[in-house]
């Protein structure tokens, strides 16, 4: 929606009047969420990755999605607009990779699917519904992948603008990192910017994950594909890059268990 977008812009150069990009980070401005045309305040679901992995940077001329102060701001929108929206992969590129590699897309599906929310049979269109960001809204200047996610100092940087977000979104569920959840101080002030949100820590969706640490939901991951056979949900899964189709399915049977327990 353009106009929480331009709202939120707006916050988070408030904020940046105060809170400076840290020495240790990538000098470019904090992005918003890419905020879906049809995300509803209350209704609709917010993803969280982790951070961006900036260290391609090094070997590569700064896109202007980066480089120019205004398109900063929103650079995950505008990274789908010119790379995704028209492109021919089966998931489109929005600049958050499990989202680009199509977990996250998946991820987000089943959770729309068993909470009564829309749902659509393409990604690109599904996404609008959606509000996708990372948490970390400043990325570790580093040739390698650096990730921060143990920090608690660093995280704390990004927490203004993360606040923000809840506040002016409102979603009604947001995966997030159980990582970053289990740090108190930054789940504490998450649920006290958006108090009727259900937050569901997650693992990454990535392939180490679910090849090795959740071996435990093989059979469940089974009876699930048997189960939505048929199914958008079954299409996407099959369009997964990066990841073993069959284990990729443990994440699903993961989230599964996790609504069974909790009631949002």
């Amino acid at each position: 929606m353009k106009k929480l977008s331009t709202q939120l812009v707006q916050r988070f150069k408030d904020i940046s009047m105060f809170e400076k990009i840290p020495s240790w980070a990538w000098q470019f401005n904090p992005p918003i969420p890419l905020i879906g045309e049809k995300y509803k305040p209350g209704k609709s679901i917010l993803i969280y990755a982790s951070a961006e992995n900036l260290s391609w940077l090094h070997n590569s001329k700064t896109p202007s999605r980066f480089s120019e102060k205004e398109t900063a701001w929103n650079r995950y929108r505008i990274c789908y607009e010119e790379q995704g929206q028209n492109s021919t992969t089966p998931f489109p590129n929005v600049g958050i990779q499990p989202m680009t590699d199509g977990g996250l897309f998946a991820a987000s599906l089943f959770l729309a699917e068993r909470n009564g929310l829309p749902i659509y049979k393409t990604p690109r269109t599904f996404l609008e519904t959606l509000a996708v960001s990372n948490w970390c809204k400043f990325s570790i200047k580093n040739r390698n992948n650096r990730d921060y996610i143990n920090n608690i100092k660093r995280l704390t940087v990004s927490l203004p603008f993360v606040i923000a977000e809840l506040v002016l979104l409102q979603p009604k569920i947001v995966l997030i990192p159980f990582q970053i959840w289990n740090h108190p101080i930054l789940n504490a002030a998450m649920r006290g910017a958006s108090p009727k949100t259900h937050f569901l820590p997650v693992p990454q969706f990535n392939a180490f994950v679910v090849n090795f640490h959740m071996k435990k939901y093989r059979r469940p991951a089974v009876r699930l594909k048997n189960k939505w056979a048929g199914t958008t949900l079954a299409v996407w899964m099959e369009n997964l890059k990066h990841i073993n189709q069959e284990n990729a399915w443990r994440y699903i049977a993961m989230l599964a268990s996790i609504l069974q327990t909790a009631h949002p």
